[in-house]
């Protein structure tokens, strides 16, 4: 798909400073990978770029920004949880001992989340993220991408790739990146060198430039272990078709995850699909009042059985269950298993306490496993809220498979009765 590529060579000017004049690099990289139009502009004739580049601008997956490597700090850490949510709320506070500003000030992009793994971060001034969102806005630009220049280099494990920039030079590893004049470059090199093991032989990947052979030698590269690379076309150019969103990391996350406009097929199908979301809405809500009159009756029923119990064996309490201690008294076995509208009405009740939208898409019960569903929220603290509220209701959540889908995250759920 063509996407149209935006690179800020520095960054914003604040509002007292003189906007420079070609600050903003633009790219449109095409379905097969070629340059369709590049240029260069300033931050005022941004919304000239974006007429320009109609359709592009219209769907925020196909607008990736790369701001400067300096702007943002990428670290790798190791950060407890159990589940995606969990690392996700943890990460602030495991890269808090990392920076110096305050936490709440930051903003911080996941990349991968796994159990156990350490998970990498991109950590950068909310302002600054903010800013660049509404300058873009201001220009009729919504990016669906954010991230720095030195992530879009082509990196592997065990490989220090470095970007040569005149008198400034990119240097990523798997864990970290960092833009360093040249004058510092050999000693920054020396510490990447250091943190790898003894045992492990990195590859040096030098891309339009190289260091002087004695100082390769002197940071232990051998010859076989140095890649010399060159680029053709513009330096955007290269790194349109380097950037490797898979071991990238997009800033656009939480507060500042873009939001999809309506359009092609979506739109056609947005009547039925709102048609259908009322429907389902009136049978959960059905199904919610047939829950809470459910529950008002076995209330009743309950005060009824206890006062049976009462007038049978002379007690003035009842302890437990009355119906089960009744029919363990005759010898048979309690009936406990819980019904599908029960679960359901619950699972009915806890999804209309979110915020924001969902879908239900699918259903499915047995005796034996409980309620299984498939349902798509909005986020992975949505989840957690909808566990809670069905914990309060005596109903245990298995999250059998959650993934992000897009802005939102699509969950096989199992539901049970409580121990």
């Amino acid at each position: 798909m063509s996407r149209l590529f935006l690179r800020f060579t520095e960054p914003l000017p604040d509002a007292d400073e003189q906007t420079p004049s070609a600050d903003v690099e633009w790219l449109v990289l095409g379905d097969d990978g070629a340059v369709a139009a590049e240029g260069s502009t300033n931050l005022d004739a941004l919304g000239t770029v974006a007429e320009q580049c109609q359709p592009w601008v219209d769907d925020p997956a196909k607008v990736v920004v790369l701001i400067s490597t300096s702007e943002a700090l990428a670290l790798s850490c190791r950060v407890p949880g159990r589940n995606a949510a969990q690392l996700r709320r943890a990460a602030p506070y495991a890269v808090e001992e990392f920076i110096t500003e305050d936490i709440d000030a930051m903003h911080v992009a996941c990349g991968a989340l796994a159990r156990g793994a350490p998970l990498r971060c991109l950590v950068a001034p909310r302002e600054s993220v903010a800013g660049y969102l509404a300058c873009l806005q201001s220009a009729g630009i919504r990016p669906g991408w954010m991230t720095t220049d030195a992530m879009a280099l082509p990196i592997a494990p065990d490989v220090v790739t470095i970007l040569y920039l005149g008198d400034t030079a990119l240097v990523r590893t798997m864990d970290q990146t960092a833009c360093v004049d040249l004058a510092n470059l050999p000693p920054i090199l020396d510490s990447v060198r250091s943190g790898f093991d003894s045992t492990q032989e990195p590859q040096l990947r030098q891309i339009n430039g190289t260091l002087s052979d004695v100082y390769l030698s002197q940071a232990e590269f051998a010859p076989a272990q140095i890649e010399n690379l060159t680029f053709d076309g513009s330096l955007l150019a290269y790194l349109a078709s380097a950037l490797d969103a898979a071991s990238a990391i997009n800033l656009l996350q939480g507060d500042f995850t873009p939001k999809r406009a309506p359009g092609g097929a979506w739109a056609r199908w947005r009547a039925v699909a709102a048609g259908a979301g009322v429907w389902l809405a009136v049978a959960l809500t059905l199904l919610v009042a047939e829950g809470l009159w459910a529950t008002y009756r076995a209330d009743a029923l309950r005060e009824e059985a206890e006062q049976i119990y009462r007038d049978i064996y002379d007690v003035e309490r009842v302890s437990g269950n009355p119906a089960a201690r009744m029919r363990f008294r005759l010898g048979q076995a309690p009936a406990t298993k819980v019904g599908f509208h029960h679960l359901l009405g619950n699972l009915g009740t806890s999804l209309q306490q979110l915020a924001g939208s969902y879908e239900l898409t699918s259903l499915s019960y047995s005796e034996r496993s409980g309620l299984g569903a498939e349902v798509i929220v909005p986020n992975y603290d949505a989840l957690e809220t909808l566990q809670d509220s069905l914990a309060q209701r005596g109903v245990e959540l298995e999250v059998v498979s959650a993934e992000q889908e897009q802005e939102r995250v699509r969950t096989n759920l199992r539901m049970v009765e409580g121990g």
